[in-house]
């Protein structure tokens, strides 16, 4: 239940991060009432409510195993009963580890390419079997997402090196 109630507390805290990061995206065309921070303070604010849920149903949880004289039982260091339950857990950090390769390379090789090798790397790493069409699916995915958001939108994105490169 504490670790529960942790988890909580990170999730607010990054919410918070989230909303102060969209805060300061960089002002574009998509202006208006809403902007293009507009869905991304959205999700913050969602996250944030979430977690307080999540911290408000733990604690009512805990107090009512309290009232009732109910011990909470233990957890082992394995996962409890579930001697399987550390892979979903691997699982979930290995799309974090995804993502956190992704945001280190996009300044690099700029949003087209760095999508692209998203779309084909999760899909290929929730269970979609390497072939042509795997591939055809991110080049078209990483293209599409470049023409909406950098130009048909203005969104500045970062290019990489392929501009120094092409000349």
């Amino acid at each position: 239940m504490r670790a529960t109630l942790v988890s909580s507390g990170v999730l607010f805290a990054l919410a918070v991060a989230y909303w102060f990061g969209a805060d300061a995206l960089p002002k574009s065309r998509l202006g208006g009432q809403v902007g293009a921070d507009g869905l991304p303070k959205l999700l913050a604010i969602s996250l944030a409510v979430l977690s307080v849920a999540l911290a408000a149903q733990t604690l009512a949880y805990m107090r009512k195993e309290k009232r009732a004289g109910v011990a909470a039982k233990p957890v082992e260091a394995d996962g409890g009963d579930n001697p399987h339950a550390w892979r979903s857990h691997a699982r979930a950090f290995g799309l974090i580890a995804i993502g956190a390769a992704y945001l280190a390379l996009l300044p690099h090789l700029g949003y087209a390419v760095s999508a692209a090798l998203l779309l084909l790397v999760v899909s290929t790493y929730c269970g979609l079997k390497p072939s042509w069409r795997t591939l055809v699916f991110a080049v078209v995915g990483g293209a599409a997402f470049y023409i909406i958001f950098v130009r048909v939108l203005q969104v500045p994105l970062p290019a990489g090196l392929w501009p120094t490169l092409l000349g």
